[in-house]
């Protein structure tokens, strides 16, 4: 992939969309271009993935909403991840987002 994940992710400028500014915005979209890009996405759907996997947040409360859509788009993709690796890395999306942005919680 030629272009990494954090720098597809930094395309996206916060005030562009509602809500794509937060940590947990953030967090999704790194996970959106890292599932998006294991499915084949890239380009401008790979960019439309990702913000779509950050809409599928707002469904339900915590995180369940988002590790449900992975899970299905990724085995239908033939990428069998149990729960626990989709919320391992949704962990590490989230660090890294706090890093990028220089956050702390």
């Amino acid at each position: 992939m030629p272009l990494s994940v954090a720098t597809a992710a930094s395309a996206v400028h916060p005030h562009e969309e509602d809500g794509l500014g937060s940590i947990r915005a953030r967090r999704n979209l790194l996970a959106g271009y890292w599932a998006g890009s294991l499915i084949g996405f890239a380009g401008d759907d790979l960019g439309r993935y990702a913000r779509d996997l950050h809409m599928v947040d707002h469904v339900v409360s915590g995180d369940s909403d988002v590790i449900s859509r992975l899970s299905r788009d990724l085995a239908t993709a033939g990428h069998n991840f149990s729960k626990a690796d989709i919320e391992a890395a949704l962990r590490r999306f989230h660090a890294q987002a706090l890093k990028d942005t220089g956050c702390t919680e």
